[in-house]
């Protein structure tokens, strides 16, 4: 299963600066280590109370603000709590329960179904708690209800590329991968720097069997986040699927170690049928150092049996 692969778009608004709180000047010269342990203890404590001043007088917008940055940063603690601290401040305004019910989709997704439909009825137009529902019904192995959400979501804003995006990975899952290419390549015109976006935009282009687009996704969004091997080991996948696998190794090295790029080159000749190439590759990945030897010798017996061959 291709998993679910949004990401949540969040609006960043800056918090203001906390108000600088009185503190006397340092002592030019200071006479004994005493004074200057008491201005220092002195200091510490004043930028100790305008820090929770500063927590205390914040509003609901700052404490969203403040939590939609940690989700987008992946510090779902943080970020939680910061949603409670706002949901306390305002238990009306549905972004709170929004945002709270993301963080359960992974682990939760009953739950944040059940939420994100609340989200729904107090407001009918909210296109991310459609999209949410969606994600969590795909969640639950249901793509026919994932499907309707997510298209209610397009009618409600169809300049939405979370929900492009979301709405492909569920057609991916219902094997209408023409389609699903349809709409993540929307998606990533609608956010053409979001690499994640972009990303799946080539997984969809490669189910769709067309590895060309694909290629030129997986370089975009390498490009946009440079650190994630992910992408360039989806490169190697697309340039493989077009026979270029000079390249495709030279990719899946750049992403990970010796051992996986030849087994990750051995499955791309495997897709791609040619049977005694994927195998040699795949013992070439064997003879490397690494840690995945067990799944080097399943990928090594799905090739031998696709043969008539059995291993030893």
């Amino acid at each position: 299963m291709l998993g679910v692969r949004i990401a949540l778009l969040v609006a960043l608004a800056g918090l203001p600066l906390a108000g600088c709180a009185w503190l006397r000047a340092a002592p030019e010269s200071t006479t004994s280590l005493d004074e200057y342990r008491e201005y220092m203890a002195e200091r510490a404590a004043a930028e100790v109370e305008s820090e929770k001043q500063a927590q205390s007088d914040a509003t609901f917008e700052q404490k969203l603000a403040a939590a939609q940055r940690a989700h987008r940063a992946g510090d779902a603690e943080n970020a939680m709590r910061q949603y409670f601290e706002a949901f306390r401040l305002d238990p009306a305004d549905t972004r709170a329960h929004a945002g709270i019910a993301y963080l359960q989709l992974s682990r939760q997704p009953e739950r944040a179904e059940e939420v994100l439909l609340k989200v729904i009825e107090a407001n009918p137009n909210a296109t991310m708690a459609y999209v949410g529902v969606g994600l969590a019904k795909l969640a639950q192995d249901d793509p026919d209800a994932a499907a309707s959400y997510l298209e209610q979501a397009i009618a409600l804003d169809p300049s939405s590329a979370n929900a492009h995006d979301a709405y492909a990975v569920v057609l991916e899952e219902m094997q209408l991968f023409d389609d699903a290419q349809t709409h993540a390549r929307r998606a990533s015109e609608l956010a053409p720097n979001n690499s994640a976006i972009v990303n799946n935009y080539g997984i969809a282009s490669l189910l769709a069997g067309d590895p060309k687009s694909a290629e030129r996704a997986f370089r975009n969004a390498a490009s946009l986040e440079p650190r994630d091997s992910a992408y360039r080991n989806n490169l190697g996948i697309a340039l493989g699927r077009q026979g270029r696998y000079t390249e495709a190794l030279t990719a899946f090295r750049s992403a990970g170690s010796e051992q996986a790029a030849h087994n990750n080159l051995g499955y791309v000749y495997y897709m791609n049928g040619m049977l005694d190439e994927a195998i040699a590759h795949y013992e070439r990945a064997l003879e490397a150092e690494g840690d995945d030897r067990g799944t080097i010798l399943r990928n090594l017996d799905a090739a031998l049996a696709a043969k008539g061959v059995t291993s030893d």
